[in-house]
């Protein structure tokens, strides 16, 4: 069962970025505050990699917030680093470091500060579409919500009368974007590309289950855009922004992440900043000689350029529903899966329990029955 697209126009082509692109995170990392302003990421990368050349793995400023994780590749180092660097000082600012462990201490950070605290810190991009300019959105049906949610996800109804526990067919997955306008191309290409991690997750879970459902939110819009059902795992080729149309290669150069080399130093192995400076992100990654982040680099493109500079793989997704659901209206929904925390709080790639993820969706086409949409079944 495949969408038809009416009234279709040229389709542009383009790879949806999603959230800006994390730098290498080993779980054995170490929090820095009290930067000065004016530290730059070339000098920090140079201080912290003191005693730990061949152990540091990445290094991610916060600037605005005056602090930094930096990544080690072993606990051991890790502790090392801290108890190295607390209470040094660096441009004449007294450091504070603070060791942070694995997933427990990530988990725990990210009600608090999730931009922060998952390494994704990103600008408010404003009111990317106002509601006069949205599209009308896309409903799957015309009957009971819960019953046009089953058939959108190609779900068949319970059997009457039998309660026993069903082995779930669907997993149900949050992904973020950057800006609406990708959300929107998205729609348009019926692709999306996501992080190499999160990439893995996703097709396991197609080869695993009937069925895998994408729930989409544009950073700070606080709703979400629409959901949609996985139809391919991600294809091997990377695709790269600058073959395309010279229309997208405009507004891939209006705001691409810049990677600049970095040579060996006394005290730090050679690597690449990444400088997303749109999105308020910069970090940097080392390049030890002959392990992964070498082999990635060559994979990204030979030129240091990796997925945030536009390239990473595709897979194919079917929208079912492009109806905007606010997260008040989501307000007591909890996912189990993430520590019980309210719905509407989830990075990208964040897992949802499928029992509260079937109820999400149907939240999509709860008052919106006959609306006119964008796409219909074929």
């Amino acid at each position: 069962m495949g969408l038809a697209l009416c009234n279709a126009a040229p389709v542009v082509p383009f790879n949806p970025r999603g959230p800006p692109r994390k730098p290498r995170q080993s779980g054995f990392a170490i929090w820095v505050g009290n930067l000065p302003p004016s530290a730059s990421i070339a000098d920090l990368k140079d201080y912290f990699s003191r005693g730990a050349t061949r152990d540091i793995e990445s290094l991610f400023l916060m600037s605005r917030s005056n602090c930094a994780f930096v990544n080690y590749h072993t606990e051991a180092a890790g502790v090392a680093a801290m108890n190295r660097f607390h209470n040094s000082y660096f441009e004449e600012r007294r450091l504070v470091c603070r060791l942070r462990r694995g997933a427990a201490a990530s988990d725990a950070s990210a009600t608090a500060a999730e931009n922060l605290a998952s390494l994704s810190v990103s600008v408010d991009t404003g009111a990317a579409a106002t509601d006069s300019e949205s599209p009308e959105p896309l409903i799957v049906g015309d009957t009971r919500a819960a019953a046009t949610a089953r058939a959108a996800m190609g779900t068949a109804e319970p059997p009457a009368g039998n309660s026993s526990p069903q082995t779930p067919q669907e997993k149900f997955f949050v992904l973020k974007s950057l800006t609406t306008q990708d959300l929107e191309a998205s729609v348009r290409s019926g692709t999306w590309a996501t992080q190499v991690h999160i990439e893995q997750a996703l097709n396991k879970a197609y080869d695993e289950m009937e069925n895998v459902i994408l729930i989409f939110s544009a950073n700070k819009s606080g709703e979400y855009f629409g959901y949609a059902r996985m139809a391919s795992k991600t294809f091997d080729k990377l695709v790269d922004l600058k073959t395309t149309s010279a229309g997208t290669e405009h507004v891939q150069d209006l705001g691409s992440p810049r990677s600049i080399l970095t040579p060996p130093t006394a005290t730090a192995p050679k690597g690449h900043i990444i400088d997303d400076s749109a999105r308020g992100t910069i970090f940097w990654e080392a390049e030890h000689s002959g392990d992964e982040a070498k082999s990635v680099t060559k994979e990204d493109g030979g030129d240091g350029q990796g997925q945030g500079q536009g390239q990473s793989r595709q897979f194919r997704i079917e929208w079912r529903s492009t109806a905007r659901l606010p997260f008040y209206r989501t307000r007591g929904l909890r996912n189990p899966f993430n520590a019980n925390r309210e719905v509407k709080i989830a990075r990208d790639g964040t897992e949802i329990e499928p029992s509260v993820g079937a109820k999400l969706v149907q939240m999509f086409h709860r008052g919106m029955l006959g609306a006119k949409g964008f796409y219909e079944l074929s």
